[in-house]
């Protein structure tokens, strides 16, 4: 696009195009499009009709609520800021923004001017991964926020303080929260920030039995028709081959895929060695024929020249050689099942975690050993591969016993008291 586009209906219709020669997903299309009437229907009633940024956050503050995505906002909101966010992008002939640059969430109370040593205290003392600091500063946000709306101080709060936050939290979370709040509040108190240990009046959480959960878990046949669905012949199609290669094959999760680059791989003894992102454990496995031949087509006919140093990266324009996330290479394993249409896909989970419970299911199959699933698993403590111990049907009836035959006449004689009772009635 040359020329700067001004009427709604123009911009809608060059945005559509631009989705559809991007070759979005279908169902993201029609969302979208039902999201571009939406705006061209207020845009309608208010009788407007050139697009431009003031229109446009006009349109965000009266429909939408906010111009920021928060997280109050329902899904249909977040869509809908998203699509005027990509058509603001195309307005101003520029490669549209996919994402809604969230509200940056700094603490407003006092909580924040002591936060930063709590996070540094967490990253130099305890070690904790970037996922799991992340996730202490959600919680942190939230309680902040929290409290900033009551008008309290982190100092002067009581036990109904805190069980009224946690009332407010999904019942998930609500465990997770709690132990971080404990967390926080023990460091203050060890860094002679409050007085008292406060996180003593964080009462403990009952427990609730969840009942057990089989994991999700595809047949061998089922994973061949998945990666024989990927289309090879482009660039985007060779990484996503990869992407699902490495999942099925090794059991490879989403956060090591995503950081996998070429100093992990020894092309002399064929082996690719890293330490583990969630764990930070050591794994090695065997490069096998068919991943290595993946790696090598990716990299000489499909990858991007520039970009981070990882092996497989994003190939949108405006994003093009940047380090894929692990929601992005969740969604191309959605995609892939999506086009493979396997029976009840959608009932069962299929991002890649999926494939990692399939890789070690099918391996129990082959009558492979414990000890070594385990291994090839990567886990820290051989106790957390048990969970695809259940799923092993073949083994656990090999373990039921055969109902003995009965031969006491006193149960005998009860059957036949029984019976006599039904033919008399």
């Amino acid at each position: 696009m040359n020329k700067k586009i001004k009427e709604i209906s123009e911009v809608i219709e060059a945005y559509l195009a631009e989705l559809i020669d991007r070759d979005y997903y279908r169902g993201t299309i029609k969302d979208y499009t039902r999201g571009c009437r939406a705006i061209q229907k207020w845009w309608d009633k208010n009788d407007l009709k050139e697009f431009n940024e003031e229109n446009a956050a006009r349109f965000c503050d009266e429909v939408i609520g906010t111009r920021y995505l928060t997280p109050t906002l329902t899904s249909e909101q977040k869509k809908r800021l998203r699509v005027v966010r990509m058509l603001l992008s195309v307005y101003h002939n520029e490669d549209f923004e996919n994402y809604t640059p969230p509200v940056e969430k700094n603490l407003k109370t006092e909580l924040g001017e002591v936060f930063s040593k709590y996070i540094e205290w967490c990253t130099l003392s305890l070690k904790l991964a970037p996922n799991t600091l992340d996730t202490h500063k959600r919680v942190a946000f939230k309680y902040d926020t929290f409290l900033n709306e009551k008008g309290l101080h982190f100092e002067k709060v009581s036990t109904s303080n805190f069980e009224d936050f946690i009332a407010c939290q999904s019942k998930s979370n609500r465990m997770r929260f709690k132990a971080v709040l404990r967390n926080i509040y023990r460091f203050l108190h060890n860094s002679e920030i409050t007085k008292g240990d406060l996180s003593t009046l964080i009462l403990k959480e009952p427990h609730i039995h969840q009942g057990s959960k089989l994991p999700t878990t595809y047949t061998e046949e089922e994973i061949k028709k998945l990666l024989l669905s990927v289309d090879r012949s482009t660039a985007g199609g060779k990484r996503d081959y990869l992407i699902l290669l490495l999942a099925a094959e090794y059991g490879m999760r989403a956060s090591d895929i995503r950081s996998l680059s070429l100093k992990h791989i020894d092309w002399e003894t064929n082996t690719i060695s890293f330490n583990q992102q969630k764990t930070d454990i050591p794994i090695s496995y065997p490069l096998i024929p068919s991943v290595g031949n993946a790696i090598i087509d990716y990299l000489k006919h499909g990858r991007p020249p520039e970009g981070d140093a990882v092996i497989i990266v994003r190939h949108d324009s405006k994003r093009k050689g940047a380090q894929l996330t692990s929601s992005g290479i969740y969604s191309i394993v959605e995609s892939a099942f999506r086009a493979t249409n396997i029976v009840n896909w959608k009932e069962k989970k299929h991002g890649p975690h999926s494939l990692r419970h399939s890789f070690a299911s099918n391996l129990l199959k082959r009558g492979t050993g414990y000890y070594v699933i385990s291994m090839a698993m990567g886990h820290s403590c051989s106790e957390t591969t048990k969970a695809y111990l259940q799923i092993d049907f073949e083994r656990l009836r090999k373990c039921s016993l055969p109902i003995p035959d009965l031969h006491s006449l006193y149960y005998n004689n009860i059957g036949k008291e029984v019976r006599n009772e039904q033919a008399y009635l």
